[in-house]
């Protein structure tokens, strides 16, 4: 994303930038293109800066020596696209730029890191000067970044409802088949916002895969193990972590649309090996219909266990797809290598969310989700106070999102023993939630640092959601052990280890 954003054959030239006799090497100067800074960001500045000026700062290095706080710049300028004496200001003073406004410019350019590439290299491609790209605005880039998590809630109960009726093996392989599509437009055809917007509700067939996964996955084990069964199957999100290590030095080294190219390999890999040994459970499952989805939106418990994905999975998915942007808008990472940067949060949330579901078959999935939802909401406040402070903000956010990964395995201990015989529908409507709330974090944090000037208030606001789900937990949670759940949520007849030591399993073509 960080790439996509920053394309001026995408986005459209905002700046010309001619690099002087200076600029040897591309890896002696990198520019940063910072936005308006208050006083609180600078203290050495008297007063906040207008919203429609930018920061150009010249380090030496490469963007990622360049990037870090210690480096110092050779050069700074306060520039106005629409105040034309900025520019000559920056014309007349630096030794190593030249720049002009891009015809079609729009307002100023986003913020964005750009290694200087000398006169040389530039002639080479047969270009005279360094474009900069428009860029998108938070809201916008974010808005996009959501699209797939929102598309995965439509896609999700389409393949609950199908995998019902013609099973999850069936359904699995036709859903990772069309996973293609979106795939090789973006690797061929993506050259507008709104072939962006086509590639990213299509590629929510990738995130609809929980639909298929978890129910077959379920269906296949007993009540004392579903946490932990739930929990191994919904660690393949852990695959994000891939995505995010090497999409963007791929990006870098081959470009943004190749990287659509490249993603095809394993989603075609995990197609053939999906068809080779995934194995439909024993035994007919009656097809979900439109009044099963009705019966069970009829229970109100249903919606709690939406709520609560919303802020679980929501939370995990939503920071997953938004820490890329983050970390180089926040923190100056580079964009080659903020995979880096982001991999162990992301890490973080997938690898403990079968321990999350195992505590909770042991713990009970309410005692567990008290504290992850308790744990989160102090995490995410910290952040927004010290989302200055990188190091901090870093341990915060490791933990929150380990605590987010774990409250995933730990919704889906509760939902299979509420729902034994909806487990399907169930599926397809939570996993649905926590889409829509993957998406909704992603719009909040997009609009409020256009509103405010600042990620820290989108911390704020999931903070407060949780907050929300906190409640709605501890409302509801003496009710659940009065009636289907044992005490602190434990599966009941597994509140101890001394669970069936011996399971009978019918495996067969006729099972009666």
């Amino acid at each position: 994303m960080p790439f996509i954003m920053t394309d001026p054959s995408l986005t459209g030239q905002n700046l010309q930038v001619t690099p002087t006799a200076q600029v040897q090497t591309g890896e002696q100067y990198t520019m940063l293109i910072k936005g308006p800074q208050t006083v609180k960001q600078n203290p050495k500045l008297a007063a906040d800066q207008p919203k429609n000026v930018y920061n150009l700062l010249i380090k030496p290095g490469a963007p990622g020596v360049a990037t870090k706080a210690s480096v110092k710049p050779v050069e700074k300028f306060v520039v106005d696209n629409a105040n034309p004496a900025t520019i000559a200001a920056v014309n007349a003073t630096s030794k190593l730029i030249h720049i002009e406004v891009a015809p079609g410019a729009h307002g100023n350019p986003n913020e964005n890191v750009i290694a200087l590439k000398p006169a040389a290299a530039l002639a080479k491609a047969g270009k005279t000067f360094q474009p900069i790209a428009n860029g998108y605005p938070a809201s916008t880039k974010l808005l996009l970044v959501g699209i797939p998590l929102l598309a995965a809630g439509f896609w999700r109960i389409l393949l609950g409802v199908l995998a019902d009726r013609f099973g999850s093996k069936r359904v699995g392989v036709a859903s990772m088949f069309f996973t293609l599509l979106p795939l090789a437009v973006g690797f061929q055809m993506a050259t507008s916002y709104n072939s962006l917007v086509f590639v990213a509700f299509f590629l929510g067939l990738a995130g609809a895969s929980f639909a298929v996964a978890l129910p077959l996955a379920s269906r296949w084990y007993p009540p004392h193990l579903q946490g932990l069964a739930m929990g191994i199957a919904g660690a393949g999100n852990s695959g994000t972590v891939l995505a995010t290590l090497f999409a963007p030095m791929l990006a870098k080294a081959y470009g943004w649309h190749e990287v659509f190219g490249f993603l095809m390999i394993p989603v075609a890999i995990t197609l053939v090996t999906f068809a080779l040994l995934a194995k439909d459970p024993p035994g007919q499952v009656r097809p979900a219909r439109a009044a099963d989805y009705a019966a069970v939106l009829a229970k109100p418990d249903a919606w709690y266990f939406c709520i609560l994905y919303f802020v679980t999975f929501g939370g995990f998915v939503g920071m997953s797809s938004f820490f890329n942007t983050f970390f180089v808008d926040q923190y100056d990472a580079p964009k080659a290598t903020v995979g880096l940067w982001t991999a162990p949060f992301i890490l973080a949330g997938s690898l403990v969310r079968p321990i999350g579901g195992a505590l909770a078959d042991r713990l009970g999935g309410i005692r567990m989700l008290t504290v992850l939802y308790a744990t989160v909401i102090v995490m995410a406040v910290g952040v927004g106070l010290a989302i200055g402070n990188f190091p901090v903000a870093e341990v915060l956010l490791f933990v929150m999102m380990a605590a987010l990964g774990m409250g995933n395995g730990s919704v889906f201990q509760l939902v299979p023993q509420r729902f034994k015989k909806e487990i399907g529908v169930m599926t397809g409507l939570v996993g649905a939630a926590g889409g829509v709330g993957g998406y909704y974090l992603n719009f909040a944090l997009g609009h409020l640092h256009d509103i405010t000037g600042t990620y820290a208030s989108g911390f704020y606001a999931f903070a407060a959601i949780a907050v929300v789900a906190f409640i709605v937990l501890r409302v509801v949670a003496p009710g659940w052990t009065k009636s289907w759940l044992g005490e602190g949520g434990v599966a009941h007849g597994a509140s101890t280890p001394t669970a069936p030591a011996q399971e009978r399993v019918l495996v067969g073509a006729e099972v009666a």
